[in-house]
């Protein structure tokens, strides 16, 4: 037991990441996924996967969370924005992030990934995990169905109304593609603490398509964030710290 979990400890810490947006609550979920799986290890029965009998424990106690609780509002990203350009303090812990990494340079695939962190948790909680277990961990419907409870139509219904969600969601907010949304914070933020402008050059090498084809730039989406550790990429420390703030500012928001 001990070996299999280790092996499946950096994904799982991953996902438990992506689903309350902190570092400190992802690793203490982690931490108690642990000892849940070491104290029921003898009622697993095979009838999942050991990976997917583990996640469904995970998911379990992340649903009584607050942070994974708790749904954002579409406009969250502004919130950090408006924090950075008020607080000379929060814009220095960004430019100290990005002065801490190895390599200069802003990851803009990285910051989508942390937009749709945000934007997920704008969906219904189960729609969120639906779609962060199919498109980020490769989950099949039978086993999400099972991470859930559910049964496999629930879960399509999930993943059916959690994509159409969010293409709404990203056309509303994202102008990274048609320059219809309100956001261009990757772009921003590139050019910002690289001093100097190539955002425009590498949002064009991105294989987005620009006939508005809402439901193929969300796969492209996908495919772009798929491979990425939130917590481990060449721009992690740059995207947890705007993270923290975020949080930050959501907390002191609602008295916490």
């Amino acid at each position: 037991m001990e070996t299999e979990f280790i092996d499946l400890a950096g994904s799982l810490k991953s996902y438990l990441y992506r689903l309350t947006a902190s570092r400190q609550d992802a690793e203490d979920l982690l931490h108690d996924t642990y000892l849940r799986v070491r104290d029921k290890w003898h009622t697993f029965q095979g009838k999942s996967s050991f990976k997917t009998w583990v996640f469904a424990i995970a998911t379990n106690l992340a649903r009584d969370n607050q942070r994974v609780k708790k749904r954002w509002v579409l406009e969250v990203q502004d919130k950090c924005k408006g924090e950075a350009i008020a607080n000379p303090a929060a814009a220095d812990r960004i430019v100290h992030a990005f002065q801490s990494q190895t390599e200069k340079t802003f990851e803009i695939t990285e910051h989508i990934n942390y937009c749709f962190t945000c934007i997920a948790k704008n969906l219904d909680l189960e729609k969120q995990i639906a779609i962060v277990l199919k498109e980020m961990y490769d989950f099949s419907r039978d086993e999400i169905g099972k991470i859930l409870n559910v049964s496999e139509g629930v879960v399509k219904h999930l993943l059916f109304e959690g994509r159409k969600e969010l293409q709404s969601k990203y056309q509303q907010r994202c102008a990274l593609i048609n320059k219809e949304g309100v956001c261009y914070q990757c772009a921003e933020l590139n050019d910002f603490l690289q001093g100097k402008r190539d955002a425009e050059e590498k949002i064009k090498a991105m294989p987005f398509s620009r006939d508005k084809d809402a439901d193929a730039n969300l796969t492209v989406r996908f495919q772009l964030i798929h491979d990425i550790n939130p917590l481990e990429g060449k721009g992690a420390r740059v995207e947890d710290v705007i993270l923290q703030i975020l949080n930050e500012t959501l907390d002191r928001e609602a008295g916490n």
